[in-house]
């Protein structure tokens, strides 16, 4: 049952972030479509950081009185919490694109 819940919550580290950008997109509807765009753009991954962030510090705050003291997974994490900002950003910007499409067809 532990697996589940973290495999739930690597989905929601991934997914949320992205469904706050679209919901900052359609909320910034009095700004200009490019300032909105942009803004929902870089927003998953500002989110993913920050959210992701405060996940690890959790992990390894229960890791560390178990005896881990080598400092090699603190920074295997900082590589994928850096590898994981890059594909939210990517994401956004993909995002965004299909929105536009989508919303030129209208």
């Amino acid at each position: 049952m532990e697996d589940v819940s973290k495999f739930l919550a690597l989905g929601a580290a991934l997914v949320f972030p992205q469904l706050l950008g679209i919901l900052l997109y359609f909320r910034l509807s009095r700004v200009p479509r490019w300032v909105a765009a942009i803004a929902a753009a870089l927003a998953p991954a500002v989110f993913f950081f920050w959210f992701t962030r405060l996940l690890l510090a959790a992990q390894f705050r229960e890791l560390y009185p178990h005896g881990m003291t080598c400092g090699m997974p603190a920074l295997a994490a900082a590589f994928l919490l850096l590898a994981g900002t890059v594909v939210q950003l990517i994401g956004g910007v993909f995002t965004q694109i299909i929105l536009a499409m989508v919303g030129r067809r209208r």
